[in-house]
């Protein structure tokens, strides 16, 4: 068995299953030497996720680009990855286990290929029983801030040509949010191109991507409209009914 062996490695993809950011008005402030920045010893299991989320996609391609995930706790995984698994591995995963049972993970999941724009199938997601939370990774060059939201003339004509005008030559920002049924955690490269390492952080900065994936946190009801996030399934299907 390889040292290296990556436990999430033997998990298949889904085998578990007009934006604006507010800024955090704290980053105005000078920043701290690394020295000098205070790291807890206990890091709530919402804000690591988001963080290893973060710093684990690399950059897309498109201008206009997301990831679904699914939350899990490590303690579920042997169920799941059981029949990928070697049993020296699932040893292994054991031990690891052990360390942090309710350490929580991040899986990929597949949206449904419909043609639907990505922001607009977040809605549909179902939360399931088997999952902890779900997460999303977006990038795009068209996210307005609150306050160039807020200043947007009514009249129609005139707020596309505010909108389109504010956009021109605007680079591209990520935003990484993360939601439990108790909690949530946002990151925020607002300039992602040109000063990546600039972060804005918190529990609901980008309040509308947390409501968008968020909105089947309570509905286990069945539609064939919606789209379930649940464990076991090798694809991403419509919740049948």
């Amino acid at each position: 068995m390889s040292e290296s062996f990556d436990p999430l490695s033997a998990v298949p993809n889904n085998s578990l299953l007009g934006m604006s950011f507010t800024p955090d008005s704290a980053t105005d402030e000078p920043q701290a030497e690394a020295s000098e920045v205070p790291i807890p010893e206990d890091i709530p299991q919402i804000i690591r996720v988001t963080w290893e989320l973060d710093s684990q996609i690399p950059p897309f391609e498109n201008r206009l680009e997301g990831m679904v995930f699914t939350l899990h706790r490590l303690a579920q995984l042997p169920e799941i990855a059981q029949a990928n698994l070697e049993s020296e591995e699932l040893d292994a995963l054991r031990q690891i286990i052990d360390e942090n049972p309710d350490a929580l993970v991040a899986l990929p999941f597949a949206l449904p290929d419909d043609g639907d724009d990505f922001l607009q199938q977040l809605p549909r997601l179902v939360w399931s029983e088997n999952i902890e939370g779900v997460a999303v990774v977006y990038e795009t060059d068209a996210m307005l801030t609150a306050a160039e939201m807020q200043a947007a003339p009514h009249e129609a004509e005139e707020r596309q040509h505010y909108l389109e005008t504010i956009k021109q030559d605007r680079e591209k920002s990520r935003f990484v949010v993360a939601a439990t049924r108790e909690e949530s955690w946002s990151v925020v490269h607002p300039k992602f191109e040109s000063d990546p390492e600039h972060i804005e952080q918190g529990p609901a900065l980008v309040l509308d991507l947390l409501q968008l994936i968020t909105n089947g946190r309570d509905d286990n009801t069945d539609d064939a409209d919606d789209t379930s996030a649940a464990g076991g399934d090798d694809t991403a299907k419509p919740a049948e009914s």
